[in-house]
């Protein structure tokens, strides 16, 4: 679930010992051994490969890495007491400083459980999800919500699930996760090692070739960097953008955004074109009329899509309207209903570009489509600042292979025919 997430109590050591530039000290701080604190440093610093502290006569000092992950450090505790106030004061009485008290108390188990609970809806699922066992995972999740003295769950269905304020509260912590996976990133760098991960949504349709070509081209270049691929719904994706299970979304833009946290980036035009099998009766000819298209059935684009919209547009004044039998989400499906039948639908011209990759089966139908702006780009959390790592597999998005090319496709008006 979490490339990088140590133990929050030996995160708590490093920043005492940070503070108080001694172990010692730390130790009385927190109440607990030197030897504890000791083994709390040494685990950090063998998960991370690097000392963090110099150790001298007079104390305990930060190296340049120690520096890194103390700045990551500080942030996520600040946030943390944030999500936790926020979630604590629906309690009649949240009493003074119970959210600091609270942030020092809660584990990586917690955490963990309140995610996995809202990510796979129900406490089994989410014992799946993790490896263990359904009550230790049920017991994890009542401690958590005992602690912060608020419900954080109700029952449904399919059993007991997060209501709407361990939601905002699971969204909050796992943004402020993935965040600290910062530090592994930078640390890393400055060991001039590449390490970390990509977490990027694909929408089902839209940018799927657009997506695998960037990804293919960076990973060759990036072989140590992982690549977590989420397809989706643009409003799962959504969710898992705002929550930070992913990092950015690749494909369509709704221009403007359906929601102000998140912004959008144009990479290239991504017109709407009238598809079909290669060798249809339509394939190759001239002044299609749009009653021409309604002759031959249709599969149709999902409710709420953009491309839904160009569909009744094209068909909004033609009577009778064709056929549609079909209503699908997944590209391959739809791939390979159109080249075995006569069927057609609206695609665009990466999804056409896709085609040729995967063996050049269909043909973009000549005709004018209406007037709708289409952009495929990126969305990314607003005020988000990417990784180096990151940053790189944006560059690849900008100017990879498939935006060259919809680029100079756009810019030549598209390819008759067989594209």
């Amino acid at each position: 679930m979490f490339g990088f997430f140590p133990s929050l109590r030996c995160l708590r050591a490093f920043l005492a010992v940070c503070q108080l530039e001694s172990i010692s000290q730390a130790s009385v701080d927190l109440n607990l051994s030197q030897s504890a604190v000791t083994q709390a440093i040494a685990r950090l610093e063998q998960d991370l490969d690097c000392q963090l502290f110099e150790r001298r006569s007079k104390g305990s000092y930060l190296t340049e890495v120690g520096n890194i992950l103390k700045n990551y450090t500080d942030v996520l505790f600040v946030n943390m007491e944030e999500a936790l106030r926020e979630c604590m004061s629906a309690r009649a009485d949240p009493g003074a400083g119970a959210a600091r008290r609270m942030s020092r108390r809660i584990t990586n188990s917690q955490i963990i459980a309140l995610i996995s609970i809202k990510d796979s809806g129900s406490f089994l699922q989410a014992a799946r999800r993790v490896g263990v066992a359904q009550p230790t995972i049920h017991r994890t999740a009542r401690a958590l919500e005992c602690n912060l003295g608020v419900q954080l769950f109700s029952n449904t269905a399919r059993g007991s699930a997060v209501n709407e304020l361990a939601y905002r509260l699971a969204n909050r912590l796992q943004l402020m996760v993935r965040e600290l996976e910062g530090a592994y990133e930078r640390i890393e760098a400055q060991k001039l090692r590449e390490r970390g991960r990509i977490l990027v949504g694909g929408l089902l349709l839209a940018g799927s070739g657009f997506l695998a070509s960037a990804i293919s081209a960076f990973s060759i270049a990036h072989p140590d960097v992982n690549v977590d691929i989420a397809t989706a719904s643009y409003d799962v994706l959504l969710e898992k953008l705002r929550a930070g299970s992913i990092d950015f979304i690749v494909g369509m833009v709704k221009s403007p955004p359906p929601a102000d946290d998140v912004v959008e980036e144009i990479l290239a035009p991504d017109p709407y074109i009238v598809v079909a099998r290669k060798g249809h009766p339509l394939d190759g000819k001239y002044d299609i009329s749009s009653a021409d298209l309604a002759c031959y059935e249709w599969v149709m684009p999902g409710q709420l899509t953009a491309r839904r919209t160009v569909f009744e547009q094209l068909f909004a004044n033609t009577t009778p309207a064709p056929h549609t039998g079909i209503e699908t989400y997944s590209l391959t499906i739809l791939l390979l209903l159109l080249a075995e039948s006569d069927r057609m639908t609206v695609l665009t011209e990466s999804q056409i570009l896709l085609d040729q990759s995967l063996g050049h089966n269909l043909s973009k139908i000549d005709y004018k489509m209406p007037p709708l702006d289409a952009h495929i780009g990126v969305t990314t959390r607003k005020y988000w600042t990417p990784s180096e790592i990151q940053g790189t597999f944006l560059d690849f998005l900008r100017h990879g292979p498939m935006t060259d090319r919809l680029l100079a496709r756009v810019a030549g008006g598209g390819a008759r025919g067989s594209g």
